[in-house]
C-alpha cells in the first residue's frame, strides 16, 4: 500500500489525518505532563546557554513539546476553525510566558552576561534562519502526518529551533541587554512564521480540510475532560 503514493508524496488517507488531529491534540493539551516538559526544556536548554554547552541545547530541544501547539495553529487555519485557532494560541502564549519566566530569574540568580556567550551572540534573525526554519517546519509537519516517519520526529526536533532563542529572550531581559533581546526575540518570531507558513503548504496539500470535523471533536473531548477534572478537584476540596 505505502507505495500507492510513490508519484504523490502529500497523498494520505482519510485514516492517517484522522490519527494525526487525534496526535497533535493529546500532544498539545495544556496538562500538567505537558508544562512539566515545557518547563524541563526551559531548565536543560538555558543551562546549556550559560555553559555555552551545545551537548545541553540539542538534549533541551528534544525534550520540548512546543512544536504541537504551532502545528495546531497552523491546522486550525486551514481547516477554517477559529475556536481550533484560539485554543492553540492560548496553550502557546502559556507555554511563551513559562519558558520566559523560568529563563528571566535563571539568569538572574545566576547573574550571567549574555554579551560574554558564543551561543547566543549567534542568535541573529536572518533570511538564511526563516529558509531553515521553512525547510524544518515541512519536515516536521510531513513527518508527524506519516506514521511510517515517526521514528525521524527526535532528529527534526532539534532542527526546530524554538526553545534556544526563547530562553535566550529570558536571559537577556534579566541582563537587561536589550539588543540581544531585541535579536533573538525577532529570531524567535522568524522560526515561529517559517514553520506554520511551511506548516500551511503541506497541512493544505494533504487536504487536510477533510479532517475538520475529527479536530473539532477532538478540542472539544479535550475541554470536556477539562472541565470534568477540574469539577473532581472542586469536590476534592470541598470534602
Amino acid at each position: 500500500m505505502k507505495y500507492l503514493n510513490l508519484f504523490n508524496p502529500f497523498e494520505v488517507s482519510q485514516a492517517c489525518r484522522n490519527k494525526f488531529c487525534q496526535n497533535i491534540v493529546d500532544s498539545s493539551a495544556p496538562t500538567i505532563d505537558f508544562y512539566f516538559l515545557v518547563m524541563l526544556s526551559t531548565l536543560i536548554v538555558s543551562f546549556g546557554l550559560i555553559d555555552d554547552n551545545v551537548v545541553l541545547l540539542i538534549g533541551g530541544m528534544l525534550v520540548t513539546p512546543l512544536l504541537s501547539p504551532i502545528l495546531a495553529f497552523s491546522l486550525g487555519i486551514v481547516i477554517k476553525d477559529r475556536h481550533v485557532i484560539i485554543r492553540s494560541l492560548k496553550i502557546l502564549f502559556s507555554s511563551l510566558s513559562l519558558v520566559f519566566v523560568i529563563a528571566f530569574f535563571l539568569g538572574v540568580f545566576s547573574g550571567v552576561r549574555v554579551d560574554n556567550l558564543s551561543l547566543i551572540a549567534k542568535m541573529v534573525p536572518s533570511l538564511f534562519i526563516l529558509i531553515v526554519a521553512m525547510v524544518a517546519g515541512v519536515a516536521a509537519s510531513y513527518t508527524w502526518v506519516k506514521p511510517e516517519l515517526h521514528e525521524n520526529l527526535a532528529g527534526i526536533a532539534v532542527t526546530v529551533t524554538l526553545i534556544p532563542p526563547l530562553a535566550a529572550i529570558g536571559l537577556s531581559a534579566a541582563s537587561a541587554n536589550w539588543e540581544i533581546f531585541h535579536n533573538t526575540f525577532n529570531l524567535f518570531l522568524l522560526n515561529v512564521f517559517g514553520i506554520v507558513i511551511s506548516s500551511l503548504i503541506i497541512f493544505s496539500l494533504m487536504d487536510f480540510y477533510k479532517a475538520k470535523n475529527k479536530m473539532v471533536s477532538e478540542v472539544k473531548e479535550e475541554e470536556k475532560a477539562i472541565k470534568k477534572a477540574k469539577k473532581e478537584i472542586l469536590k476534592t476540596d470541598i470534602k
